[in-house]
């Protein structure tokens, strides 16, 4: 075969897959440069570049090792040790294909489930830190636009430009009303580029493409349109200096009346719908035994006062000892009245919807362990109101009651809905508590239970084993499952049961919480969310479906059958790597390039309708609070961050420096794609190092002074969280907006991004060192002849609080000066030492609405 064939042969191979293997790449680009040596008038096919390769992991373990399984754990999946299991071949070596994004990539090889390694083979000037003292192996993906002839002046060559409408990452309906379109070009190919679209008759209209910063050799140019029609036609006008080409239908054509007979037609029906309003979503995450005490006549005995030393012994509830041997048992009388309270103090704060951990029966003061799904536990609500029920049985839903503590929670739900919050509680699907009633019978009756098929039993004894989430005999017995329904069918109709409960109380959807956050949701096969999700949205279509899923997520989000978002910890990772952690050898820190690139990566797991939707935590009840992690910047994201385990943890009060870098963060997490969240008291600085340390009682300012004496609200602190919200509640653009990147500048540790959407553009500006630095920022052209203000600068936005007597609405920033005056296509800007920035023209918000 000659040479010619065997690029013919390569390029028509990897435009069915859509996936470039490393080898083949070299080999794309030459077939691609003859294509357009060979152009004419006629219309040329567009190149099929795939934004990802694939890259083949192979391990040979040392010979006597006996090793039983290998996995490859690294950035790409998010550390996860079970995701991509490697396969052993007859010669005894380990191998997996991996397909990645172009770059440098961080991993290690588990071993045994255990037993992590470096990658023998791996260059080891590539390694880096991996957090814990040691390195990570790295290996590099070449990129095919890198291997491309360099772009000629006046010419647009068809094979530097990829645009694949089946590619949800290029084409997406986000929903009836939003599309997202976005095609990737060698860097240098264009000027310009356009979107236009025709309308009913001879009209068309046009869309400019906001360009993406330069990575690897390429650029994306890309928009979110709004449409209001059942359909959209539409092509690409491309202009490079003199030259100007049409892409429509997979070619790019020489006429502009060519592509309109060929334009691309999309129906605007999303194959992944996500709730629309939680994209609008300001999240507050709330643990309700640590949040507020309403009721006195609830409270547990004996409890501890609530302004009481963290680390002191409370003698009166018998505390004594080793602080981590009574600290797990400490109740201070946080219920859902001291919510239902603090609903002002929260709509002053700008948020508008709220997380609560779970709420139902159960004998720890975190309630994973549930004794009751049907049941709000008594501490939160009514002292004694469940003893009063009688006749209810697991198996007959038709016999379940309210108890007087289920009311309490139900008029919570009402207050919150009236004051315009939605709500979503969280519940283990998984597990149960010991003292959950049909275990209960298990462990009496043994096999004769009627329940006995409900749990993962090990042996009937007497006594029975089982399984349980914390081991063998544990606190929380795993439920039993099913290759068909996923769990257990007995279990599945109890869950299913609670679930219409909860979601559509006595059958009014309009009473019930607004979605569910599903705990440890790996824990149950995908057989059982497909049939989940089903009756969820048969019972409330808005209602969102939130997973607990640590590595990225895939699997559950982007068939669009099971979840609408998951706790986005690898954002969480991505910010702690940057904003907090130290760079440097063998350390966890990264730079604003590769911060960038991970951005990307990122976005790129989802659907865009997924990635707004995305539950976007700093910290949460299973990690130290954000603010701690400038305390401690060696330490990546969730490693080692136990006092308990790791007495070098810095637990002390962070400077006045570290919370204006704290404040930095929270304007970027405000900013970023996806619905912020906040782990309740951080807004008012309280720090701590994870489990126990970051569950303290909230910190009120009417409850001044603690009897510890650096425990107080940060009115600076807080101040910023109310303007950062304000923010994002009022730019359009932040919520639903285009994403790009505008710079990545290491010298001076500055990052920038723009989120775009119709003719509002925002542009995010990072300063992540310690000095005052002054960039030019380029603008683009709609916004040139206005005033850009800085949102997250007291001085240009003032914010302003509705009147006492409305229940409803939320703060709102007015203009307070002029702004910045915009000349020409860039901006000379001073940024402070840890700061960000958060510029658009004007536009008024709704001080009556909280959305």
């Amino acid at each position: 075969m000659t040479f010619r064939r065997v690029c013919s042969a390569i390029y028509t191979a990897c435009k069915k897959t859509a996936i470039l293997t490393a080898a083949s790449v070299g080999i794309l680009t030459v077939s691609g440069a003859a294509r357009a040596a060979n152009a004419s008038a006629s219309p040329e096919k567009l190149a099929v570049i795939p934004a990802k390769l694939r890259h083949v992991f192979t391990y040979q373990a040392p010979a006597g090792m006996h090793v039983r399984s290998v996995n490859v754990a690294g950035d790409f999946n998010n550390w996860s040790t079970t995701a991509t299991p490697m396969r052993q071949s007859a010669d005894g070596r380990w191998a997996i294909s991996v397909v990645l994004s172009p770059g440098l990539h961080a991993y290690k090889f588990v071993l045994n489930g255990n037993h992590w390694v470096n990658d023998p083979a791996a260059n080891p000037r590539l390694n880096i830190s991996d957090g814990q003292g040691g390195a990570n192996s790295q290996v590099r993906i070449a990129s095919p636009w890198q291997m491309m002839p360099a772009p000629q002046a006046d010419h647009i060559s068809p094979a530097a430009i990829s645009f694949n409408p089946q590619n949800m990452n290029q084409m997406d309906v986000v929903s009836r009303q939003y599309l997202r379109l976005e095609f990737t070009a060698q860097s240098g190919t264009l000027s310009k580029a356009v979107v236009d679209v025709l309308h009913p008759g001879t009209k068309v209209k046009v869309y400019p493409l906001r360009k993406d910063f330069n990575h690897l050799g390429s650029c994306t140019w890309g928009t979110i349109l709004h449409v209001r029609t059942a359909s959209i036609h539409y092509y690409f006008t491309l202009t490079h200096g003199s030259a100007t080409r049409y892409v429509a239908d997979g070619n790019v054509y020489h006429s502009a009346q060519a592509a309109k007979q060929h334009a691309y037609q999309t129906t605007m029906r999303s194959v992944v719908i996500t709730p629309g309003w939680a994209r609008r979503a300001v999240w507050y995450e709330i643990f309700p035994e640590r949040f507020r005490n309403g009721n006195k006549a609830n409270d547990p005995s004996p409890h501890i006062p609530w302004r009481w030393p963290w680390t002191k012994p409370y003698r009166p509830a018998g505390e004594h000892g080793n602080f981590y041997s009574y600290v797990y048992n400490r109740f201070y009388g946080g219920d859902i009245q001291g919510i239902q309270d603090e609903l002002p103090y929260l709509r002053r704060l700008g948020v508008n919807s709220l997380y609560l951990t779970p709420v139902f029966e159960s004998p720890s003061i975190h309630k994973y362990d549930p004794s009751s799904f049907i049941h709000v536990d008594d501490g939160f609500g009514v002292k004694g109101s469940l003893e009063k029920l009688h006749g209810e049985n697991p198996l007959n839903p038709a016999t379940w009651q309210w108890s007087a503590s289920d009311k309490v929670f139900l008029r919570f739900i009402k207050a919150a809905h009236r004051q315009g919050f939605k709500v979503i509680i969280d519940i283990p699907f998984g597990h149960c508590g010991k003292n959950f009633g049909p275990f209960q019978n298990v462990l009496k009756y043994g096999r004769k239970s009627p329940y006995a098929n409900w749990f993962q039993i090990i042996s009937w004894g007497p006594p029975v084993k089982y399984k349980a989430w914390d081991g063998v005999n544990g606190s929380m017995p795993m439920f039993a499952l099913s290759k068909r329904h996923g769990l257990a069918k007995g279990v599945r109709n109890y869950m299913f049961a609670a679930t219409k409960r909860w979601l559509a109380p006595d059958g009014i959807a309009a009473n019930g919480v607004d979605g569910i956050r599903l705990d440890t949701a790996p824990d149950v096969p995908h057989a059982y969310w497909i049939a989940w999700r089903k009756l969820v949205k048969s019972i409330n279509p808005r209602a969102i479906i939130i997973g607990e899923v640590w590595p990225p997520a895939q699997a559950w989000l982007n068939k669009g059958n099971q979840f609408d978002a998951v706790m986005n910890y690898p954002f969480a990772t991505i910010a702690t790597n940057y904003f907090a952690n130290k760079r440097g050898q063998n350390l966890p820190g990264i730079g604003p390039r590769l911060f960038g690139n991970r951005l990307m990566q990122l976005l790129d797991y989802y659907p865009f309708q997924v990635d707004l939707d995305q539950m976007n935590i700093m910290d949460s009840q299973d990690t130290d609070r954000f603010v701690s992690r400038f305390m401690n910047p060696l330490l990546d994201f969730g490693a080692n961050d136990r006092l308990q385990t790791n007495p070098q943890y810095n637990a002390g009060e962070p400077t006045s420096e570290i919370y204006r870098r704290l404040e930095q963060t929270a304007g970027f997490q405000m900013s970023f794609v996806g619905a912020p969240c906040i782990w309740y008291g951080d807004e008012v600085g309280m720090w701590g190092a994870s489990d126990p340390a970051d569950r303290l009682p909230m910190v009120w300012k009417n409850l001044e002074p603690y009897d510890a004496p650096d425990v107080r609200v940060h009115e600076r602190v807080l101040q910023f969280y109310r303007q950062a919200i304000a923010m994002r509640r009022q730019l359009k653009a932040l919520q639903l907006g285009f994403y790009g990147q505008l710079l990545a500048c290491p010298r001076r540790n500055i990052f920038a991004f723009y989120r775009s959407l119709g003719k509002q553009n925002v542009y995010v500006i990072v300063n992540r060192s310690a000095a005052g630095h002054t960039i030019r920022l380029p603008i683009f052209n709609s916004d040139r002849g206005h005033h850009l203000l800085n949102y997250l600068n007291p001085q240009q936005m003032r914010l302003v609080y509705p009147p006492a007597a409305d229940g409803k609405g939320r703060p709102v920033l007015m203009k307070h000066n002029a702004g910045y005056a915009v000349i020409g296509k860039a901006l000379t800007l001073h940024l402070r030492p840890w700061s960000t920035a958060v510029l658009a023209r004007y536009v008024p918000g709704n001080i009556n609405s909280p959305w």
